[in-house]
C-alpha cells in the first residue's frame, strides 16, 4: 500500500520529492508521486479570492490509484473553509484524503518552506489516521492558526499522539 502525493496547481517537483521522503520517515509507508490531474479551478470563490478546501478535497477524493492507502494533494493556492479566514490544509478524519496548501507557508528561505510543508502534511495525514488536535505545543497535531504557530511546533507526533496513531 502506498501514500500518494499529487501536485494541485504549480508545485515544484523538488518539494514533492522532499515531502515523499518526509512521509516515509514519519509514517513508514512507501510514497508515490502521481501526475494525475486534479481540476481545481471550479473550487475558486471569486468573492473571497480563495479556493474552497472542501470542494478541492472532493476532487482529490475522486482519485483512485493502484494500491492506494492515502492520497494527499499539495497545492499552491490559498484555501479557506466556511467560518475561517484561511486554512493551511484539511484532512478527512479516519479517511483516505488530505490537502495541504503552501500558499501561506511561503518564504524566501526554501529550507523553512519545506519544513513548514512537512509539518502541515504530517498534521493532515495524522487526521486521516484518526488523530484529533493536540494541546502539546510541540506536537505536529497542535492546531496552527498562523505561520508563527506552524514554526513553533515540531514535525513529529508527541508520545501520546504516537500511541494513538492508527497505522
Amino acid at each position: 500500500m502506498f501514500i500518494y502525493l499529487i501536485a494541485v496547481g504549480s508545485v515544484e517537483k523538488r518539494l514533492l520529492l522532499a515531502c515523499a521522503k518526509n512521509v516515509k520517515e514519519v509514517f513508514g509507508f512507501e510514497v508515490r508521486i502521481s501526475d494525475v490531474p486534479v481540476y481545481y479551478k471550479s473550487a475558486y470563490n471569486p468573492h473571497r479570492g480563495q479556493f474552497s478546501a472542501s470542494k478541492l478535497l472532493e476532487r482529490i477524493k475522486a482519485v483512485h490509484l493502484p494500491n492506494m492507502l492515502k492520497v494527499v494533494g499539495i497545492t499552491d493556492v490559498d484555501l479557506y473553509e466556511e467560518g475561517l479566514n484561511f486554512v493551511f490544509g484539511v484532512g478527512e478524519l479516519n479517511g483516505r484524503c488530505a490537502l495541504v496548501s503552501i500558499y501561506r507557508l511561503k518564504t524566501p528561505d526554501e529550507r523553512l518552506l519545506f519544513e513548514r510543508t512537512f509539518k502541515e502534511l504530517n498534521h493532515e495525514l495524522g487526521h486521516t489516521f484518526g488523530l484529533l488536535h493536540c494541546n502539546s505545543p510541540r506536537c505536529v497535531m497542535n492546531f496552527s492558526n498562523s505561520v508563527l504557530e506552524v514554526d513553533q511546533k515540531g514535525r513529529f507526533f508527541c508520545e501520546e499522539c504516537q500511541k494513538k496513531l492508527k497505522l
